[in-house]
């Protein structure tokens, strides 16, 4: 079960990625989504804006699927 911030994030992807949310599960590939360089800026912003996460480019790059995201955030918003 995910918490309010993994669904709200899961919304973000999905509103980015333009795939329904309903078929985004941790597993899936950022690539999978069309996340590339500048996508990934554009959730940097929202990621601070919605969550106040600072996220480095580098930091994302490392990033591969939904779940790594998740749990990136999940971090960060508790350091």
């Amino acid at each position: 079960m995910r918490s309010a911030v993994e669904d709200r994030l899961v919304v973000l992807i999905s509103e980015i990625s333009e795939v329904p949310a309903e078929d985004i599960t941790a597993e899936t590939p950022l690539e999978d989504l069309g996340f590339d360089s500048l996508v990934l800026v554009e959730l940097a912003m929202k990621l601070r804006k919605e969550f106040g996460v600072v996220a480095s480019d580098e930091e994302l790059d490392e990033v591969e699927t939904v779940g790594g995201l998740l749990r990136f955030a999940t971090r960060a918003r508790s350091a």
